[in-house]
């Protein structure tokens, strides 16, 4: 189970009783990497001898989230859509809506993709280079979709 609500004192007293590499597999919304990173902005200390790691309880940063110590682009925070949609031009002085405010939001289809190596004939790949700037696709995205429609056809 992973906490995205844990803090850098509830990290410390896990460690107390776990392992830190089961802290992170268990409790930590990142990796142990990220987590270790983590504990040594918030001020935690690492102590050699008992392996564990330290902060006090009333340290200024022992109650924050882990989540605020980290940099991640996995990990995201929810937008705040509530902001005003006008802003103001700094040239003209006019108020303008801003374009994404009324955006809707859709999850995209998550498609898990192999890296493929293939060797092609020099012209055809400049061809298909074309096509997908023509079309403003990118070169793989052209060839995965031929590719789709040569499987369509022939079942």
């Amino acid at each position: 189970m992973r906490e995205m609500e844990l803090t850098i004192f509830d990290v410390t007293e896990l460690n107390k009783r776990m392992k830190f590499l089961e802290i992170a597999k268990q409790h930590a919304p990142v990796g142990k990497e990220k987590l270790r990173e983590a504990l040594k902005q918030a001020g935690a200390t690492f102590d050699q001898q008992t392996k564990r790691w330290q902060i006090a309880g009333d340290h200024p940063n022992a109650h924050k989230r882990v989540l605020d110590f980290v940099q991640s682009t996995r990990v995201k925070e929810k937008k705040n859509r509530a902001t005003d949609p006008l802003r103001v031009d700094p040239v003209t002085g006019q108020s303008q809506l801003d374009d994404g405010y009324f955006e809707i939001e859709t999850k995209p289809q998550q498609i898990i993709r192999k890296k493929v190596s293939l060797d092609l004939d020099v012209t055809l790949h400049k061809r298909l280079k074309h096509i997908a700037l023509e079309n403003d696709v990118k070169l793989y995205e052209l060839v995965e979709g031929i590719l789709q429609d040569y499987m369509r056809k022939q079942k």
